[in-house]
């Protein structure tokens, strides 16, 4: 397998397409609140659990193991992540023999990364169009942080929900926003976000990510297992940590591409 920086960040991020048709939306009511079983689910219960997760968590530093899986190959490699909230990111990727390739270090107003593969320095603005070019997602940057740390309800979806339901021992919530639809699947017990999926006009689900085994460090809440499914493409992108550190204090950034890196600029 090749790796490169825009494949990695892009399949590390995107929510995957999953070709899935959708059954029973038709009669479920515009609710925010679901039965499932004996448990009453709330909406608003759920994303106050999400976002008092996000305020107690003010830094996250951690490694594990990235891995990519396609009908045609299987490939694995370790993965740095050093987070601090409100506005910085790096996560660097190694391949065989602890040899970097890729990294990327993104603020609120710059973006950089540097593809080993390519010996390309991509910089410039942390704009939306770069970000959207960068990570194919129209996600503001505090989505951004929350896709590594458990997730979060977007803005637009801070409303009543369009559709509800139940699918074993989940709650679902369904946001329509013209052509495509938002959907939060939410475990009943914990009321932890353990789904975001994106569906087109016709219910059919195109992106998706997980958020699976959960642990609390020191009063922090976070998954272990971060998960994006592309089924279009037959591909299945994990990100495993094997060992976190919330609200670590002292640790610093450090992004040293090769200085023969050429440099790319997005406006």
């Amino acid at each position: 397998m090749v790796w490169s920086f825009r494949g990695i960040l892009s399949n590390l991020l995107v929510w995957s397409s999953v070709v899935v048709v959708l059954v029973g939306w038709s009669g479920c009511a515009s609710t925010g609140t679901v039965a499932v079983g004996s448990t009453s689910v709330s909406f608003d219960a759920a994303t106050d659990r999400a976002d008092r997760a996000q305020d107690d968590l003010r830094s996250l530093t951690g490694d594990g193991t990235l891995s990519v899986e396609t009908s045609s190959f299987s490939q694995s490699g370790d993965f740095t992540l050093a987070l601090r909230k409100p506005d910085s990111l790096q996560i660097t990727v190694e391949g065989p023999f602890g040899i970097r390739v890729a990294q990327a270090l993104i603020t609120r107003t710059t973006f950089q990364a540097y593809s080993a593969l390519e010996n390309k320095l991509y910089v410039g603005p942390t704009t939306a169009e770069n970000l959207r070019k960068a990570l194919r997602l129209e996600l503001g940057f505090d989505d951004i942080l929350a896709l590594f740390t458990g997730g979060r309800v977007l803005d637009a979806d801070r409303r009543s929900p369009d559709a509800a339901g139940s699918e074993g021992g989940d709650a679902f919530f369904v946001f329509r926003d013209g052509e495509v639809s938002r959907r939060y699947v939410v475990d009943a017990a914990s009321l932890a976000i353990r789904k975001l999926q994106l569906l087109d006009r016709n219910g059919i689900m195109t992106f998706e990510q997980t958020f699976s085994d959960f642990t609390t460090i020191d009063g922090v809440n976070v998954p272990r297992v971060i998960r994006a499914i592309q089924h279009q493409r037959k591909q299945i992108v994990t990100m495993r940590y094997a060992d976190l550190r919330p609200n670590a204090e002292g640790f610093r950034f450090e992004f040293s591409p090769p200085q023969n890196a050429r440099h790319v600029e997005w406006k």
